[in-house]
């Protein structure tokens, strides 16, 4: 039987959990950061909220930014062994 997807049922509980944060930044002259974070929040806005912390400690010196996210979903506990080759790597 296939586990719930934590992000559908995120009102089940009130204890904060991790989330997986995927995002570009376009920080000018065509430079471009991606980024790849895992943070702590409650729900999507206290996610939010640590991705703009996140931002300003990371660039405090830029006045503005271009930012895409490309993934933001909370991270399972569940995990199929299936998606395990123990002689190789992790597969999805």
């Amino acid at each position: 039987m296939e586990q719930p997807n934590e992000y559908e049922t995120e009102r089940a509980t009130t204890s904060q959990r991790e989330w997986l944060a995927e995002y570009d930044v376009d920080i000018g002259g065509g430079l471009k950061n991606q980024h790849l974070s895992i943070l702590k929040g409650q729900d999507i806005h206290e996610v939010q909220s640590a991705i703009f912390t996140e931002l300003r400690n990371t660039y405090p010196r830029s006045g503005r930014l271009e930012v895409t996210i490309t993934r933001l979903e909370p991270i399972t506990t569940h995990t199929e062994i299936n998606n395990f080759d123990l002689n190789s790597t992790y597969t999805s």
